[in-house]
């Protein structure tokens, strides 16, 4: 008996359940990706759009719109970033980006949740790119984005 309530104790911190909406950070070698995800009220995630200064989510039956972060540029489209692996884990769902001219990919993790991946990107006021996800079905959807800043070159660097 002891040991069936330790094992129900313990259950808990074994599996990592991220909050519904947070900060993001990804992993890579070669470029710094920082950025947020949040979970969205539409059933399905099926495809995504720009309208004016506004990233919208569509669904078979519906659509919602979210403010573009605030660094994107929406004219600059498709800076060349590809979903290349996905993976599952305890509660989490990483996803893996390419760029197809350079090479360099970055993983981010985010909740779980089933359904396609729908995704963009664009290039920043700033001169980064940014690139923006939504997925999920039933209702359990999240959209988010991230910027991913190339390191500065020797010599190009700020005084």
């Amino acid at each position: 008996m002891l040991c069936l309530t330790l094992a129900l104790l313990a259950s808990p911190g074994c599996s990592q359940t991220l909050p519904e909406e947070g900060t993001l950070q990804g992993t890579s070698g070669k470029v710094t990706v920082t950025g947020e995800y949040k979970r969205v009220k539409i059933d399905a995630v099926e495809r995504l759009s720009i309208e004016g200064d506004k990233l919208v989510l569509h669904s078979d039956s519906s659509s919602i719109a979210v403010p573009l972060p605030p660094s994107a540029d929406a004219s600059q489209k498709n800076k060349g970033w590809a979903l290349v692996t996905e993976g599952e884990g305890d509660g989490t769902r990483t996803l893996t980006f390419t760029q197809e001219m350079s090479l360099e990919d970055f993983t981010i993790t985010v909740p779980a949740a089933e359904g396609q991946v729908a995704y963009g990107s664009l290039g920043g006021r700033d001169g980064q790119d940014v690139l923006l996800f939504a997925y999920g079905s039933n209702s359990k959807a999240y959209w988010g984005w991230v910027t991913i800043a190339k390191p500065a070159a020797a010599g190009e660097q700020e005084h």
